[in-house]
């Protein structure tokens, strides 16, 4: 993930994950805090014991803990 925005704030970036009852799993925050053109790279895996049914992202703008703003794509 990518903060490609001279504009004092931080990106985070987290994965999303719906189970077969539609069940929508948030999980944690990734943060990249080293400001503009900096890029950051993390592995993961995801288990449902429901099953997976659809993955999706988030990523998002904040200034300390307060979300700022975000966009969401399944």
């Amino acid at each position: 993930m990518s903060d490609t925005k001279a504009d004092g704030h931080h990106a985070r970036v987290r994965f999303l994950s719906k189970n077969t009852h539609g069940t929508v799993k948030y999980w944690g925050w990734r943060s990249n805090l080293d400001g503009t053109g900096t890029t950051k790279n993390w592995s993961t895996t995801a288990s449902d014991s429901s099953g997976l049914f659809d993955i999706g992202i988030q990523v998002a703008r904040f200034e300390g803990n307060t979300l700022l703003n975000s966009c969401t794509d399944w």
